[in-house]
């Protein structure tokens, strides 16, 4: 199914994205201090690509039409889904509010950082691991040929509204950029 193919494409981002979080707090954990830079560059990729880009085709047009499809019996899983994302857009702006004092040498800013680091790496690998091997898997099988055709158009009006081209090519840069910023820490 291409719309499965193009979000787990976009999984893949995200996880490199994660993967370089997770370089960041290692060296917070190990008392070194990764760049300011390198958490902004973070918050914009998350925020703009993950949430405003992947999550919203998750979200509204792919759950919405499993959930409805399957009558009720996944709403609770669905919700969850849901609430992850939450979740992790609260620790998203955690770590923005933390990054003055970051910056500053403040300890307590430094401790917010990590927990809601730690907090948001754990909870999207996992909600990335769920869906690609539960709920892509369950999409796949349970959505006829013409609901794949029209999440394919609505995935495709989507993209093209938010200049998707663009905000891939954009993301994917600001991805190389932490990516050498987390490279010597």
């Amino acid at each position: 199914m291409e719309t499965l193919s193009r979000l787990r494409k976009e999984h893949g981002d995200i996880l490199h994205g994660l993967d370089y979080l997770s370089r960041a707090r290692d060296a917070l954990e190990k008392n070194r201090q990764p760049p300011g830079r390198f958490f902004e560059l973070a918050i914009l990729f998350f925020r703009e690509y993950a949430d405003k880009y992947h999550h919203y085709k998750e979200e509204y047009l792919l759950f919405s039409v499993l959930a409805r499809n399957k009558h009720g019996e996944i709403d609770l899983e669905m919700g969850a889904l849901r609430y992850q994302h939450e979740l992790n857009r609260d620790s998203i702006a955690k770590i923005e509010k933390s990054l003055n004092g970051y910056a500053m040498g403040n300890e307590i800013a430094v401790s917010t950082l990590l927990l809601n680091l730690s907090s948001f790496i754990s909870v999207l690998k996992r909600h990335i691991y769920r869906e690609d091997h539960l709920f892509f898997p369950m999409a796949q099988a349970e959505l006829s040929e013409t609901e794949k055709k029209t999440l394919r158009d609505q995935f495709d009006r989507e993209e093209a509204a938010a200049d998707g081209e663009i905000v891939v090519q954009k993301n994917r840069k600001r991805l190389e950029e932490m990516a050498a910023l987390v490279s010597n820490i």
